[in-house]
């Protein structure tokens, strides 16, 4: 057995993954810290470092190979510094997207806010430049570069550890939208950052809300040369979105998040086709934070060569420590692609044992039962319109809640958006909200040639009038495919919920009230069921209410 800690994450998402080879344990800091995007975690102590090993019963001195990239701090991996090995940013992604697509060869396109160091040095005021965008062929001899954008990285860095702030990149994509974020309003401010983060995903629910008044306008910012080139700068993207908002209104604001969308989407097409045309191949794997924008995948999948799309479920700066486990398994360890431990579902966070479900309820005052027929009792509060906390097995890795850690409603009627998001989850109105259906289904409401397990990609909604509540405005949805192996408990929920009421769809939600991490062990989950509008909580093989 040979045993791999990866380690990832920047100047937030922090994240461990440990493997013997065959298992894979993967958490966020933010998860067991209770910091949205891990901010103020305390990185020497690294707590998601020692859930990873716990679960797979290492101790540090029993792994055999440390791996993280470039950009993950320092203490973070300090009780490894003599012996971790570091790798390359978006090398690090390409590894986490091939290494859990289980494909033999494939291409592989890493787009986000910025990576590793192209020229320069991380501390000071000279000039540095990092890579934006890489493609890459992978296969069985490893991840290879084929193309590379690299920008400006301007910040002013008097230390190594200043560094991992936001700044401001040339040739950027994942700055472009970052930008756009940030001018609308978007971004979370909490008590422990200096700096704003941009929330993307809002923003992508924000634009099918806007009209066309800033799109060519926004189209003059991204230069699109051959090759997959892109020429952007990051001060006038600033200075030209600031410019469109200034006026605060909603409409503006919107209009400017669907013009970053759409050229977002033009841009990607554009990368992704170039890809195309140097690999000849017709598999796709994304990772990065760029990867997150589903409506974009959806557009890759749609307009380009590539017959399939592969996009890993932690795309962001978390899936890192995911990437550098495969890295460290195929080049340090030896282990072939093909013995790689591909992901079959997304659910890789530690294990809880019953006992310990059984606790976090104790003295709580709730009322438990433990139907004879889980899956079908819940149906029945779901067919009446409750809604329901699902918490069970191991967390989900990445953004997404995909039947662990989730809230299951109705998509029905119209009016269930409006009370999650006014009374339950406690956010914007403008958001939308996922459908999860059985993967031989999909094809009956939507329009996708392709699963979507992991919620990823955003498909045309083929009858809208099912599912309203899990209907974004413009008539798509950001939709999770689920097959039975991946959750049979979920699947059979789903049997019993169309039974009842005609409808193969749920809505699915992350266990969580804005501002807030998912909800990762069971204490969390009555805790967060005590202070929010549900209905009812599974917790396990036990069905919680309040009466």
């Amino acid at each position: 057995m040979t045993a791999v800690l990866g380690l990832g994450g920047s100047g937030h998402d922090w994240s461990s993954c440990a493997t013997d080879g065959h298992r894979l344990v993967a958490v966020d800091e933010e998860r067991l810290v209770r910091s949205k995007y891990g901010l103020g975690a305390d990185l020497l102590a690294g707590v998601s470092r020692r859930a990873c090993l716990g679960e797979l019963r290492l101790s540090p001195a029993g792994v055999d190979h440390v791996v993280a990239c470039e950009l993950v701090p320092r203490p973070f991996y300090h009780s490894y510094r003599k012996r971790v090995t570091l790798i390359n940013h978006h090398l690090a992604h390409a590894y986490s997207a091939f290494g859990a697509s289980g494909l033999d060869r494939a291409a592989v396109l890493v787009a986000d806010n910025s990576g590793s160091l192209v020229s320069g040095r991380k501390a000071g005021t000279g000039d540095r430049e990092v890579e934006t965008i890489s493609g890459f062929v992978a296969d069985h001899t490893g991840v290879h570069l084929v193309h590379r954008v690299s920008g400006q990285h301007i910040l002013d860095a008097g230390s190594e550890s200043a560094y991992y702030q936001p700044g401001e990149t040339d040739n950027s994509l994942g700055q472009f939208y970052r930008a756009a974020s940030l001018a609308a309003g978007l971004a979370y401010t909490g008590p422990k950052t200096r700096y704003p983060v941009s929330e993307d995903g809002k923003t992508m629910g924000l634009a099918p809300y806007g009209d066309d008044r800033f799109v060519d306008e926004t189209a003059e910012l991204i230069t699109l040369l051959p090759d997959g080139d892109v020429r952007i700068s990051a001060s006038k993207v600033a200075h030209v979105f600031e410019r469109m908002t200034e006026s605060g209104t909603f409409a503006d604001r919107a209009a400017l998040a669907h013009a970053a969308q759409e050229i977002l989407e033009r841009a990607l097409v554009h990368c992704a086709t170039a890809l195309y045309e140097q690999t000849g191949l017709t598999d796709l794997c994304i990772a990065g934070g760029v990867g997150l924008n589903s409506v974009a995948n959806g557009r890759i999948l749609a307009e380009t060569p590539f017959q399939r799309v592969f996009v890993v479920p932690a795309a962001g700066d978390n899936g890192i420590s995911l990437g550098c486990a495969y890295y460290g398994l195929h080049q340090l360890a030896g282990t072939p692609v093909t013995g790689l431990p591909a992901l079959r579902d997304a659910y890789l966070g530690p294990a809880y044992p019953p006992a310990r479900l059984d606790a976090a309820l104790a003295g709580s005052g709730f009322v438990t039962r433990n139907p004879d027929d889980l899956p079908g009792t819940v149906a029945e509060l779901l067919a009446r319109g409750e809604i329901v906390g699902w918490f069970d097995g191991r967390s989900e890795f990445g953004p997404r809640a995909l039947g662990h850690r989730s809230i299951f409603a109705a998509p029905f009627p119209a009016s269930v958006r409006e009370h999650l998001n006014d009374n339950v989850k406690h956010r914007e109105w403008f958001r939308p909200y996922a459908p999860v259906i059985k993967e031989e289904r999909a094809g009956e409401l939507f329009a996708l040639g392709q699963p979507s397990p992991y919620m990823l990609i955003v498909a045309e909604v083929t009858r809208p009038d099912r599912i309203p509540a899990a209907t974004h405005v413009d008539g798509t949805a950001r939709l999770q495919t689920l097959a039975r192996e991946q959750n049979p408990a979920v699947y059979e929920l789903l049997t019993g919920f169309e039974a009842l009421t005609g409808c193969p769809v749920l809505l699915n939600t992350s266990f969580n009230v804005a501002g807030q991490p998912i909800v990762e062990t069971p204490e969390d989950a009555v805790a967060a069921f005590g202070a929010m509008h549900l209905d009812h909580l599974v917790l396990g093989r036990l069905l919680v209410s309040r009466t």
